[in-house]
């Protein structure tokens, strides 16, 4: 299903968050993520904001949202950065699809579940970005890019997880599909 029939069709008869909403906030973090996120940013690195809003949605609202976040997202990133096209929207989509996994676990309602999640997702976030751009012909240095950039840029995500996930936790609860009480 297109993007914006997936966002206008989340709920049937419920609050829902339309396709305009749903662009507005992806474009927002895009704009957030590429203009303020780099003067946030802690000995070289900068949370991943568009990152922690996919691995949220789709904690929230499973897969299948996560994943249609994950594009636009990406793809909005992709247009605003200088890395290889397409390269924010696959390793965004794939870091969605491991966080969505969470939506099946034990771990559901569990405390720890957005930060092992923001953990995993940023993971295979930068790892797949890395291996993109070694794909694409440009120089990666894993041993210097591991130590120097990852494992901070996972531990500054770390630390956002919280207070993304409850600022897009707030967003779920006011647009969640409504079901009919018996």
């Amino acid at each position: 299903m297109a993007f914006g029939m997936h966002m206008a069709h989340l709920a049937r008869g419920g609050r829902t968050i339309s396709t305009l909403v749903a662009f507005a906030i992806l474009i927002g973090t895009a704009v957030l993520q590429t203009t303020v996120m780099p003067r946030l940013s802690l000995w070289g690195v900068k949370p991943d904001l568009m990152l922690l809003v996919i691995v949220s949605w789709s904690l929230l609202r499973g897969t299948r949202e996560g994943m249609t976040w994950a594009l636009g997202g990406g793809l909005l990133l992709d247009l605003l950065s200088g890395g290889p096209f397409g390269s924010s929207t696959l390793s965004l989509m794939l870091s969605s699809l491991v966080a969505g996994i969470g939506e099946l676990t034990l771990f559901r309602g569990s405390l720890w579940l957005p930060l092992m999640a923001g953990v995993l997702a940023s993971t295979v976030y930068y790892a797949s970005f890395l291996v993109m751009l070694q794909i694409v012909g440009r120089p990666v240095l894993w041993g210097s890019e591991l130590l120097l950039v990852i494992l901070p840029s996972i531990a500054l995500n770390a630390l956002a997880t919280y207070p993304t996930y409850l600022c897009v936790r707030w967003l779920h609860q006011r647009t969640i599909p409504q079901t009919l009480a018996w």
